[in-house]
């Protein structure tokens, strides 16, 4: 049974070929004398047109999609700040330069004060409630150490220098 489909299909194949050939062995040729205008006319030669180009597009890369904007930062105070925390000052020193104002505020929770010695004596804030704040010029040069009374704990350090 197989050898009987096998036969026929290579009948079919071989008729396929053959009729194809002829296909393309009868096809007529164009003439090429047929389409061509004679010199003698006056009929204009087609001139080719640059075909309009569409404007530039901009591309946005999948990385530039993905990429998160950066997040605004806060431009740091025109003086110096220490951040009052429940747990001590942040930052715990400070560089400055002699006449610059510095800035306490109470961010935490609690209640705090900033009392201090240094050159010229003592100094105190006073109680500082939370969002309350303090401010002090330093004038002279030197260490200027402050702590909570509150809070024992809490220390830190104004060290001025002469510009």
């Amino acid at each position: 049974m197989i050898w009987i489909r096998t036969s026929l299909l290579a009948l079919m194949l071989g008729v396929l070929i053959l009729a194809l050939n002829q296909t393309a062995a009868t096809a007529p040729t164009p003439s090429p004398t047929a389409t061509a205008v004679a010199p003698d006319t006056d009929v204009p030669q087609a001139t080719r047109v640059p075909l309009p180009t569409a404007p530039p597009q901009m591309i946005i890369s999948r990385v530039a999609r993905e990429t998160p904007l950066p997040r605004a930062t806060p431009t740091p105070p025109a003086q110096p700040q220490v951040d009052v925390v429940d747990n001590g000052y942040f930052a715990a020193q400070l560089v400055v330069h002699s006449g610059t104002r510095v800035t306490w505020v109470n961010t935490g929770s609690d209640g705090h004060d900033v009392t201090g010695t240094g050159p010229g004596g003592a100094w105190r804030s006073g109680p500082l409630a939370p969002a309350d704040q303090y401010t002090r010029a330093f004038a002279l040069p030197g260490t200027y150490d402050y702590a909570c009374t509150v809070h024992p704990e809490m220390h830190g350090r104004v060290v001025v220098v002469q510009p």
